[in-house]
């Protein structure tokens, strides 16, 4: 990691409910996001959460241009990461599913995004064993739901960079 990058677009992989949370929280504080999840209905149930929890995460504080307008979504997890400043995983807690998504996720990204994950089981230090870039990479694991408590444990794993640790804070 450079110097601080603002970040303006954010990915969201994994659409079932913490990763719903997760894009309801970003949309309503003004920034473009983008979600991605393989399953058949996740498209759907991703925009009724939103709906759902808009008014409720608005009302912690909405951004002038925060808009539900702004939340685009494609099933080609790759299209979804391209232009991303800041990625926030939500995949099922398996380690090697984990292993191999960060993997891909970091081969798909620019090479100064930020890739965290919900994870509240399995190490960054196990999630980013076969990244080509492990030092952009963070535990980010919310407070549940995330579009209401403003809580989040930042964790690095052993090729974490300390850089990437204070901007994820700061972010």
């Amino acid at each position: 990691m450079n110097a601080h990058k603002p970040v303006h677009r954010v990915a969201i992989v994994g659409t079932g409910t913490i990763g719903a949370s997760w894009a309801t929280h970003y949309l309503v504080r003004g920034f473009d996001v983008t979600a991605t999840d393989p399953g058949p209905t996740a498209e759907a149930a991703l925009r009724s959460y939103g709906e759902a929890a808009w008014d409720t995460a608005a009302s912690i504080g909405l951004a002038p241009e925060a808009s539900p307008d702004r939340l685009s979504f494609t099933t080609d997890m790759r299209h979804a990461v391209a232009d991303a400043d800041f990625v926030q995983e939500n995949a099922p807690e398996r380690p090697e599913l984990k292993v191999k998504l960060f993997a891909d996720i970091d081969d798909a990204t620019p090479r100064d995004a930020i890739i965290a994950s919900s994870s509240s089981g399995i190490t960054m230090s196990v999630i980013q064993a076969e990244c080509r870039r492990p030092e952009r990479t963070v535990i980010g694991h919310p407070f549940n739901p995330p579009h209401v408590v403003p809580l989040v444990e930042v964790v690095g794993g052993t090729k974490t960079a300390p850089e990437t640790i204070r901007d994820v804070m700061s972010f």
